[in-house]
Formats: structure tokens, sequence, C-alpha cells
């Protein structure tokens, strides 16, 4: 995690700043600039994330404007914390963009943490595709980046055949064998929907199917473990994002991906900005948001993921265009598990905790 010195506290002067501090920076005159911070904070996932972030959008954003990009690798929900205290305490939180789930951007909008976007100052919201809004929210609180599934991943030299159901993780045969996530994530909305529930009235059918493949779960990690285990053949099947089977192959691991009969959850993450921050950090970091919605910046910085992009102008890689696991279409919706974000905010803490229960 970075130690991060806060920037200075750049002032504005005269009739700017009792403008700025009277209407708020959402209703600026977009013709008059405010001043540039020193530098803008960003908390970012580290590693290849962080790398396909700044190259995609924090450095031409700096070649453009000027402003330096600093990265925070606070684990998200600890920042969520950092800043819900700060704004409680009436202070500047630590950062000036998050980088965040959708699903913990919807809790801090429910808290009241995140200011809210306009078009007026994030102009590219109007050139985004309906699943980068939030589901049973008002407005813009936060915006959807790019979305992503968790598919079912497996090693080809173990697996002869594409698995065609989720079922394939009962077989008595894959004892100790399959891999997912350490709280269910991805994977509990298929567990329900597979075994007849319903998201999220009725959840047993989850929790009974999750008992029934406990024998066969080799691993529960997160990212960075699930990756290794793939390009070590610990567990050959595995519930996870895409992006982790992308990194494996590019490293030459005989690793492919299924979207299973039953589908597949989409998931997404989001930008946003928190409340309390100086005016011109406010503004300016709604600028960085905007630029990492532009074409260009889609194009880019989602190629390096390998998510596909929310901007309707941007161009889509071809080996996304005929995937079911790449939702480009409206058509490849029916292919996806969506749980509204609010849904989640309000039932992920129970569903964590129960898998969690049932696995230990």
């Amino acid at each position: 995690m970075g130690n991060l010195t806060r920037r200075t506290f750049l002032k504005y002067s005269g009739a700017t700043a009792v403008a700025l501090s009277t209407v708020g920076v959402s209703s600026f005159v977009r013709s008059a600039e405010p001043a540039k911070p020193d530098q803008l904070i960003v908390r970012a996932w580290g590693d290849t994330w962080q790398e396909s972030l700044d190259l995609g959008v924090s450095q031409p954003f700096t070649e453009k404007y000027g402003i330096p990009i600093v990265y925070d690798n606070t684990e998200d929900n600890i920042m969520q914390q950092k800043i819900r205290t700060a704004v409680s305490q009436n202070r500047q939180p630590p950062i000036d963009v998050n980088w965040d789930t959708t699903t913990n951007a919807m809790k801090s909008s429910l808290w009241g943490l995140s200011e809210p976007l306009t078009e007026d100052m994030v102009p590219n919201l109007a050139e985004l595709i309906p699943i980068a809004k939030p589901e049973l929210v008002e407005g813009w609180p936060l915006v959807s980046v790019y979305s992503y599934t968790y598919v079912l991943a497996y090693r080809t030299d173990v697996v002869q055949e594409s698995p065609d159901s989720w079922k394939i993780f009962l077989d008595p045969k894959w004892e100790k064998s399959i891999g997912m996530y350490d709280d269910g994530i991805g994977f509990t909305p298929v567990a329900a929907v597979i075994n007849g529930g319903s998201i999220p009235d009725n959840m047993e059918p989850a929790w009974d199917f999750y008992r029934q493949i406990k024998p066969n779960i080799g691993m529960l990690g997160g990212d960075e473990e699930l990756t290794q285990a793939l390009l070590e053949g610990q567990t050959p099947l595995q519930c996870c994002i895409i992006a982790n089977v992308l990194q494996a192959q590019r490293q030459g691991a005989p690793v492919a991906w299924a979207v299973p009969q039953e589908g597949v959850v989409l998931e997404r993450d989001a930008l946003w900005v928190p409340k309390n921050l100086p005016p011109e950090n406010t503004y300016w970091g709604m600028k960085y948001i905007d630029f990492a919605l532009s074409k260009e910046a889609q194009e880019a910085w989602c190629g390096r993921l390998g998510t596909p992009p929310v901007n309707k102008n941007a161009a889509v890689p071809d080996y996304m265009q005929d995937d079911l696991a790449f939702c480009t279409t409206e058509e490849k919706m029916e292919h996806m598990i969506v749980v509204p974000s609010k849904v989640s905010v309000e039932h992920e803490k129970t569903w964590f905790e129960k898998f969690k229960e049932i696995m230990s």
C-alpha cells in the first residue's frame, strides 16, 4: 500500500472562491477553468491493473493537462472506510478519484460519499451504453467504466472438451480440483440459478449447491492466487474473471474459458469522486473520469485489460466480437446473470458470510 503525502491545498482567490464555495463545482462555468492541483491521487489495483490504467488513461491525461497522477493501492474496502471517516469528520479524503468495484461504489454513494457526476462536467456520459449507468438510483453518483464476466476457466490439457454446464463442478472426478474466490463472488448467483433459486429472495438452493461441491473445492483465493493455480495446474477448473485467464494465456498456459448454458455473472468496475475535496480537485477529478470515458482512452485502457469498453464509439477487439464472455451487444445479455448493484449492496455481506460458513 502506498503511504502518500497529501498534496498542497490550492486556494482560489477573490470572487471565484466565493462562487465555488456557494454553488459547488458542478455548477462551475466550464469556460472558467479552475487552477490545476499539483497532482491527482487515484486509488487503483496494483500490478497489471495499475499499468493498464497508467498507459491507457493517466499518462495521456497528464500529457494533455499537465497534472501528474499518483496511485494509492490501498485495498478497496479499507479505502472505503477511510473516505467514510474523512467525510463524517468533515476532512479531506485521501484520494481524488476512486477506481472501485461498482458494488462498493454504489455502497459509498448510498452512504452519501460521492459527488454526483453530470453531463456538463463529464460530457462523455452521453456516449455510454446502458450498462454504464447505475441501476435503481437517480443520476450518476458513479459510472461503470467497463464490464467483465466470471467465466468457467479450465486447463485444456486436463479438461479435454469445453464444459457446457456449471454442473461439471458436481462430478466426483474433480475432487480438490476447483478454484473460486474466497467469498464466492462471481459464482453465488450461478449457484442459485442452477439449483432452482432466485436472487435475492430464495438463496437456499445456492447454499445447497455449495454444500454439494465442497469436496471438489481445491482452492479459495483472490485473483493472484487463482491465476497462479491456473498456471501451475493446481485447480484445472475455476470460476474466475476472464482477465485472469487472458493473463495465464499470455504466459503460455494451456487454458481456455467457457460460457456455460446457465450463463455467467456480469460485473463492472467504476470510477467516482469523493465529497469534501477542494473544488479544484473535484473539478479535475471529474475531468479525469471524463477522459477515461473517451473513445481513445477506452480503447487503450480496456484493450489492455481485456474488458469490453462502455463508450459506444470505442472499437471492440475482434476476439471479443463473437465471444459470449464479452458483453458487447444487447443479444449477449441473454447469457449474463446481472445482479443490480443496489441488490448486491443490500445482500452481499450476508452471502459472503454464508459462503465462508459452508466452506470452513
